[in-house]
């Protein structure tokens, strides 16, 4: 395997070293001075305050975009201010035709397509992290938390204030940004990173204080230094923000008959978030009684695979400050590639607070939707030795369903422990080369049912190191990796029910390295990887060897859907940046990658090539192709023998118009075509039309349609199975075919009240035609029940099989499998913030849901069906009052 790896990666190395870039800069990054104010300014957007005379100008911007070098096309002033509880920035944006300025509206934290002005500050000046704030030409606030250098983070809500005006000679902009929001180390003579960006829409103009090249990275790194601040001593600062919640629930009941639901419920509830700054590197926030009622749904998917959906978190206390948990294993370099490989995740925080996982055997049930979250606390910051720290704690209630058999509630049932889950983030820089970092997870529950108990481990412990090194001073090209292990406990019932589990299938017949253990009260296992990366220039080179083992899991905190894996990877890509006769833009990435079990099988091996393109009128065209020969594959009976993987060519293309167009637009297409008859084909776009700067309505279909002769039904014991080791693995022919239309609609009346409208509309049809019977283990050979093997009767919805006609084996019968999901998905947002920091939110949300006529696709009809089933409509109100400053 090693070998294999660095012959491809040695040729890739020869060629792309020669081509690295002497490091260039248009412009020295030359310093920006603050200046302390006697009396501060006042935020209204006009820099006329004895202050700002006072304040030095920085006028220097160079230009990224469209002309990289160039002085910026309009002048563009810079000063900044401070006094003992803020920092000023004034920005004067001139321009000369001050009727092209562009002032669409935006909603809070979503990227303007406007005019803008940016500021961006390294309180640590550590040249890793920071914070970038964002005014547009109309008022619209968005600040996002920089980590890695190179990422940012929009999850993060600082509370800052800003102002703006418009005149015949341009446009000012004001902004105060509170020291309470900003973590630093307390100093005498602190030394702060800052940068500045301009955007002038309609040219594509993206100009800098501290330019850093295109073909380089580097959004902290790239930084000049602020000076001039002195006096930044030790303090503490509070924040409050009591809310209270009002939710009405209008859902059709489930059956008739059910005692539970009359098809109307009420609840209310109050909360208390507060945040204590500790010091000025270090924050407390926690949470009473916390309403964590998401107020964006999420999508709807028909998953026919054996894995679970990744959903985004979208809940705001779990979203802001994690920055730390997602570079776990991707500090050092700017981009991490994957190629089938599906990472795993160790803090998800969507785990906390998740739908109750037991079950009732009772005809009905009342179950909350969610498990209650008691109370939760997070502690991020810095310490003075420099550790960056992030350590989260969350208690869960213990949960109850109420049970009936339809004349008498019979009683309660526990379907859900008392959990306590927390996870804990460590990371370090050492010099200017080197960086370590520590993660660890914990979930203990607290069991009153025996049978709930057998269901869900009791303890489960995840923990792991991380690290990069920068080979050359330029930090340029870089090695980095990760290394954890897990450990779960719990009754033999519950691991039994891990080893069995999609990620591991333990029981699998044919693979020696795995076995299925129904005494062990313990599950452990480990993941890591190591990869080369470089940062920057013409040529990128990426590869990465990287492993999961057969006992790995951290689903009770984490995420992961397969193990038993490793695999290898290695990417070459080529790029120019800089524009020619045809485009601004292009590039050129070429991959290997290999995948096998730890039986050292090969479970996967492919090819893909990408081509990006963006020509000089601002359209993008991309294009990947992808080939894989035919390999093994021990998951697709879901526990029985291994199979052949057929092999696979697919490519896909799209092209995105400019977006700075009235009316903009994009289409997709992809092809897949697979060995033994499998094929998918998909295509789709969208158009989106903004008749004014505060409306916007984008919409576009995504259709899909696939043939998998050999999508997983079921298994059923038979000890006349020899072949298949004692089983019988049945699978069907499917024809799937998938059409959804998602739609958004915005209407920001100003910078603070905003309305979002959501819609997805989606019908997915599936029509199985033959049913088929695995036959020979480490082939594609399929049996066909009613022709090739025994008999097939369809009875209504279910489907009886003799797997041998007369013969012994005993017949059984399974749902249809035919399916016809018709959704209708709707949720509409009004986001008022009628103070800094205090949000008013005003929510409906609709679902509608019909399986009928399975198999049969009708699309006006079945859109029909979707859009006239019953709904569950649910209407929230949520108020929150920030008091702090």
């Amino acid at each position: 395997m090693t070998l294999g790896v660095l012959r491809f990666l040695i040729p890739l190395l020869l060629v792309a070293a020669p081509a690295a870039p002497q490091p260039i800069s248009p412009t020295p990054k030359a310093p920006i001075t603050a200046v302390r104010a006697a009396a501060p300014p006042r935020i209204d957007g006009r820099l006329d305050d004895a202050a700002w005379l006072d304040a030095p100008v920085f006028s220097d911007f160079r230009q990224r975009d469209p002309d990289e070098g160039a002085p910026v096309s309009e002048r563009t002033e810079l000063r900044v201010l401070y006094d003992a509880d803020a920092l000023y920035v004034g920005a004067r944006l001139s321009d000369r035709e001050p009727q092209g300025i562009v002032r669409r509206q935006s909603r809070r934290d979503v990227l303007p397509e406007a005019d803008a002005f940016s500021i961006f500050l390294d309180p640590h000046h550590d040249r890793l992290t920071g914070v970038e704030l964002r005014v547009s030409a109309a008022g619209s606030q968005r600040d996002l938390y920089i980590f890695n250098d190179t990422v940012e983070d929009p999850s993060w809500d600082a509370v800052w204030a800003s102002a703006v005006t418009v005149d015949d000679e341009g446009w000012t902009v004001e902004l105060r940004i509170p020291f309470s929001q900003l973590r630093f180390t307390a100093s005498e003579q602190p030394v702060w990173g800052i940068n500045a960006q301009r955007v002038i829409y309609r040219k594509n103009e993206s100009a800098w204080a501290s330019l850093v090249p295109r073909n380089q990275s580097g959004l902290a790194s790239g930084m000049t230094t602020l000076v001039g601040l002195s006096a930044l001593g030790p303090r503490r600062h509070m924040e409050l923000r009591p809310y209270a919640t009002s939710r009405a629930e209008f859902i059709e009941p489930a059956s008739a008959g059910d005692p539970f639901n009359d098809g109307s419920r009420l609840f209310g509830g109050i909360g208390l978030d507060a945040k204590y700054g500790v010091s000025t590197n270090l924050t407390l926030d926690a949470t009473v009684n916390p309403d964590f009622g998401q107020v964006e749904v999420d999508p709807a998917v028909v998953n026919l695979s054996a894995f679970e959906t990744f959903f985004e978190e979208k809940r705001p206390f779990f979203m802001e400050g994690t920055q730390t948990f997602q570079n776990y294993g991707r500090s050092g370099a700017n981009t991490v590639w994957n190629f089938f490989r599906p990472d795993p995740t160790i803090f998800y925080s969507r785990r906390i607070g998740r739908p109750p996982q037991g079950s009732t055997s009772e005809p009905f049930a009342d179950a909350p939707s969610s498990t209650t979250i008691i109370g939760a606390a997070k502690l991020a910051g810095r310490t003075r030795s420099g550790w960056t720290l992030s350590l989260i704690d969350a208690l869960t209630a213990r949960e109850f369903a109420r049970v009936s058999d339809g004349i008498f509630t019979t009683g309660r049932v526990e379907v859900e422990p008392l959990t306590n889950y927390a996870a804990g983030r460590a990371f370090k820089e050492i010099g200017r080369r080197a960086a370590v970092g520590f993660i660890g997870t914990a979930t203990h529950r607290d069991f009153r049912s025996s049978e709930l108990a057998d269901v869900l481990s009791r303890q489960a412990v995840v923990g792991g190191v991380d690290g990069h090194w920068f080979l050359d001073s330029r930090r340029d090209w870089v090695v980095h990796g990760s290394l954890a292990s897990s450990r779960v406990s719990g009754t033999p019932a519950a691991i039994e029910r891990l080893q069995r589990a999609a990620p591991r299938y333990f029981q699998r017949p044919d693979e020696p390295h795995v076995h299925l253990d129904p005494t062990r009260e313990s599950l452990a296992g480990w993941m890591g990887d190591v990869a080369l990366n470089r940062n920057s220039g013409n040529v990128i080179v990426n590869a990465r060897l990287w492993g999961t083992s057969p006992g790995f899991d951290s689903n009770d905190l984490g995420f992961v859907t397969q193990t038993d894996r490793g695999g290898a990877h290695g990417l070459i890509m080529f790029r120019k940046l800089s524009p020619d006769r045809l485009t601004r833009t292009r590039q050129l990435s070429i991959t290997k990658w290999w995948t096998w079990n730890f039986a050292r099988e090969s479970q996967g091996d492919g090819v893909q090539a990408t081509a990006n393109l963006q020509f000089l009128n601002y359209w993008r065209f991309n294009a990947t192709g992808n080939y894989s020969r035919a390999t093994l594959d021990d998951k697709l009976t879901r526990g029985g023998p291994t199979v052949i993987r057929p092999g696979i060519r697919s490519w896909n293309m799209s092209v995105v118009s400019d977006s700075r167009q009235l009316v903009t637009g994009n289409v997709y297409a992809t092809w897949q075509a697979r060995d033994f008859g499998h094929w998918s084909r998909s295509f789709g776009g969208g158009v989106e039309f903004r008749p004014s700067t505060a409306f916007s309505i984008s919409s576009g279909p995504a259709i899909s349609d696939l043939r998998n002769v050999a999508q997983y039904l079921t298994t059923v014991s038979d000890p006349l199975a020899v072949d298949t080791f004692g089983a019988r693995y049945a699978f069907g022919d499917l024809r799937q075919t998938e059409v959804s239309l998602p739609t958004r609609v915005n209407a920001v009346f100003s910078p603070t009240l905003s309305l979002q409208v959501y819609a997805q509309p989606l019908v997915s049809v599936g029509d199985f035609g033959d049913i088929r019977e695995f036959l020979h283990p480490r082939t594609y050979d399929f049996g066909t029940y009613g022709r090739d093997l025994g008999t097939i009767n369809r009875i209504g919805s279910s489907v009886r099989i003799d797997p041998d006609g007369s013969g012994p084996s005993a017949p059984f019968t399974i749902k249809d499998p035919d399916f016809n999901v018709k959704s209708l998905r709707l949720n509409a947002i009004l986001r008022w913030e009628f103070r800094p920091g205090s949000t008013m939110y005003f929510v409906w949300t609709e679902q509608r849901f019909d399986n009928s006529r399975p198999g049969e696709l009708s699309f006006g009809r079945d859109l029909g069906d979707a859009l006239t089933a019953p709904p569950d409509d649910v209407v929230m109100v949520k108020v929150s009052w920030w008091i702090g400053r």
